[in-house]
């Protein structure tokens, strides 16, 4: 093995700020400097920690991370004091590395997609590589997060390949970092956040069903995702991986090795 060589790939769950699962689980893995880890978002939001969580990542070599809602949310929130440098020089840092972090990535070796929420169903591998191109395009330019930042908020439920402007962007957004379940319209569900088992409305319509299982082949051998807690990690699919076991609502925290499949987890001590 010559060095540089990659000897795993760790993918981690949601982290949500909370610094001390973070290290109790890089210390369960015990990675080489030869390993590559990757986050699928959230590493920041609601937990106590979220600038020394990203201090921590941005210290490990190989270390990749795909946006979550949360993290975009941080870019809004700390966008102010990053262009009146009111963050310290750490801190500055650690703002430009989310600012320059992906929306999906795709490993080659494994053919395994990383997402934070989920993937239009329809897509093929190059939209969705494409697709995320264009939001990551807007986040690493100034002038464009000024927008982005201006313009944030926004319930575009429904993919449509003519949209445009923002409305194309969060609608872009909101299916990488916020999707969970889609109703009979195929429209996207914000307001859900429960288990699978209970997807009908008080009347008996509109079923909300998980975006994985709109359809039975996906553009890639398996999808590993994350951000939605009350999954507790399962889906049911072998193809379809949740990795969010709800760390910092008491739950665990998970990695899984892409290569070979091993679950490492860490519970909340909370």
């Amino acid at each position: 093995m010559e060095k540089g060589d990659v000897l795993s790939h760790y993918i981690i769950g949601d982290i949500h700020g909370c610094l001390d699962g973070l290290n109790a689980l890089l210390n369960k893995i015990a990675p080489s400097s030869a390993d590559k880890l990757s986050f699928v978002g959230d590493l920041v939001g609601k937990g106590p920690d979220d600038w020394n969580v990203l201090e921590l990542i941005r210290s490990i070599p190989n270390a990749q991370i795909i946006l979550g809602n949360w993290d975009l949310s941080f870019l809004k929130q700390h966008y102010a004091a990053m262009i009146e440098q009111r963050l310290s020089e750490e801190q500055m840092l650690c703002y430009a590395l989310l600012q320059h972090a992906s929306l999906a990535k795709w490993h080659v070796q494994t053919d395994t997609l990383l997402v934070h929420a989920g993937i239009w169903p329809g897509w093929s591998l190059r939209e969705i590589l494409s697709l995320a191109s264009e939001v990551e395009a807007v986040l690493k330019d100034h002038d464009l997060l000024q927008g982005y930042v201006q313009n944030f908020s926004g319930n575009e439920d429904q993919w449509r390949a003519e949209l445009t402007g923002w409305k194309r962007v969060r609608c872009i957004v909101n299916i990488f970092t916020r999707m969970r379940t889609l109703d009979d319209k195929m429209r996207m569900c914000f307001d859900y956040t429960g288990p699978v088992n209970s997807q009908l409305s008080t009347d008996g319509t509109n079923r909300r069903t998980p975006w994985y299982q709109w359809q039975e082949h996906w553009p890639c051998k398996q999808i590993i995702f994350g951000h939605w807690a009350m999954l507790k990690g399962e889906t049911g699919r072998h193809d379809i991986i949740n990795i969010d076991g709800g760390y910092v609502y008491g739950g665990s925290l998970i990695a899984i090795n892409c290569e070979t499949q091993e679950r490492i987890v860490v519970k909340s001590q909370g």
